[in-house]
């Protein structure tokens, strides 16, 4: 079964920040499906969406490697499942 998570980071930009998040969703077996990045008076803003099989990690886990990478680039990264995003973000 496959499990899609919304990732949403929100920081200072920098260099390379999108390709050290991208780089730790491919270090837990994950994939990104799509990403849309935005720099506006020097704040970096992504949502990335990631999709991967169960039995390669789990929410827990991605969401931890992704915190911990967040907190080393200066990023305030947060990992929600698709349904729960939708859900928050209805009109």
């Amino acid at each position: 079964m496959r499990t899609t998570v919304i990732v949403t980071a929100l920081g200072p930009d920098n260099h390379g920040l999108l390709a050290q998040v991208a780089t730790t969703v491919a270090e837990q077996n994950a994939n990104v499906d799509d990403v849309s990045q935005t720099v506006s008076n020097g704040m970096f803003t992504m949502i990335m969406f990631v999709s991967f099989d169960q039995g390669e990690t789990t929410i827990a886990e991605l969401k931890d490697a992704l915190e911990a990478t967040g907190e080393r680039i200066g990023l305030q990264i947060h990992v929600q499942h698709e349904n729960i995003f939708k859900f928050m973000h209805r009109i």
